[in-house]
């Protein structure tokens, strides 16, 4: 039997959900359904273990499922309404973050012709999609797209490593001395401040995310480097309230700055790496499919796209990952000025 955590699954329930429904509603900035907006599915193409690409083309009754070029099987979609439908129920009874093996789960594989249950943790697309262009009636070329579900652990979508450590230098009454302990990051942080220091922002330690954040916009590494310092000296990680109390308001191009912030976390979401340089323009990114408890399966891609970056904003946060780890937090003499670095995670 295959085992999978619950995200892991909602990937293979988003393909059935997709092939039976023949698409999905549109989800505005609340992750709410928008009936207004309805994304036909021509063809889902999957590839999950890199092997075979499998095409699942969508008819009004029938599914045709290919492999290799060659079509394999039909399947009918009332054969695939019960077994979509046990999967779900057997899926959502399921609690932890842990794996495990649902017989419901195995019955949909065989059913999909699918070898694997989700794609590669290392792939930013979970899927690829060709739709019917809601304007034009055209089909779309192949869009990838991501898959994340409200049944499964918060996902990282910036992962921490030592490329995402930020140099800063350390300005106050005397030196500053190394901490006792490394950790908690942040109560450090907030313990410097109290006995009369400072943070000014020097560098990204990794050449590339600091250019590949300029390709974006010029400014950004800067605004980015703010408001991470607002982050570790504060008790918030909400990344929009983090961003309000960075920049009110009442602040000489505030707005201009948050939507840099917002364009960044969409980059994070299409793509954008680290360690490899970011254009600035995604080659086939189509969006997010959303898996929702009650079991909608939503999307965010063209036609509501700025309701995506609306919906990143108010969902995503800062967080402080191990930093033994990814050497971080700790007050070192660099030249005789003391330093110190502090690292970037950003997650659901």
């Amino acid at each position: 039997m295959n085992s999978a955590n619950r995200g892991e699954w909602s990937e293979l329930y988003a393909i059935g959900y997709l092939l039976l429904n023949g698409g999905g509603f549109g989800a505005d900035e609340h992750a709410k359904r928008d009936a207004s907006i309805f994304y036909k599915v021509l063809q889902i193409v999957d590839n999950p273990s890199g092997r075979f690409e499998t095409i699942y083309t969508l008819g009004e009754s029938e599914i045709q499922v290919t492999q290799e070029g060659i079509g394999i099987v039909k399947i009918k979609k009332s054969n695939l309404a019960p077994k979509l439908e046990t999967f779900f129920k057997q899926l959502v009874q399921q609690s932890g973050s842990r794996a495990f093996a649902l017989t419901s789960g195995d019955v949909l594989l065989e059913t999909l012709m699918r070898d694997k249950v989700s794609s590669s943790s290392l792939n930013v697309e979970d899927l690829h999609l060709i739709l019917e262009d809601i304007e034009t009636k055209i089909s779309t070329p192949k869009l990838s797209f991501s898959i994340k579900s409200e049944l499964g652990s918060p996902a990282t979508i910036f992962n921490a490593s030592h490329s995402t450590n930020l140099t800063f230098r350390i300005k106050g009454p005397s030196t500053a001395k190394p901490f006792s302990n490394v950790s908690p990051v942040k109560t450090n942080l907030r313990t410097l401040i109290a006995e009369g220091f400072s943070l000014e922002f020097v560098e990204y330690d990794n050449p590339t995310l600091h250019r590949s954040l300029e390709n974006i916009d010029s400014n950004l590494p800067f605004y980015l480097a703010e408001l991470m310092l607002n982050y570790y000296t504060s008790t918030t990680t909400n990344l929009e309230r983090l961003c309000t109390s960075t920049w009110p308001s009442n602040i000489k191009q505030s707005e201009l700055k948050i939507q840099k912030i917002k364009k960044f976390l969409s980059a994070t979401s299409m793509g954008m790496r680290a360690n490899q340089l970011w254009s600035g323009y995604p080659k086939d990114f189509g969006g997010l499919l959303l898996v929702k408890e009650n079991g909608d399966v939503l999307f965010y891609y063209l036609y509501n796209l700025q309701k995506f970056e609306e919906y990143l904003f108010r969902n995503l946060r800062f967080e402080t990952p191990s930093a033994s780890r990814h050497g971080f937090g700790q007050v070192y003499n660099h030249d005789g000025e003391s330093r110190i670095k502090l690292n970037l995670q950003i997650r659901y």
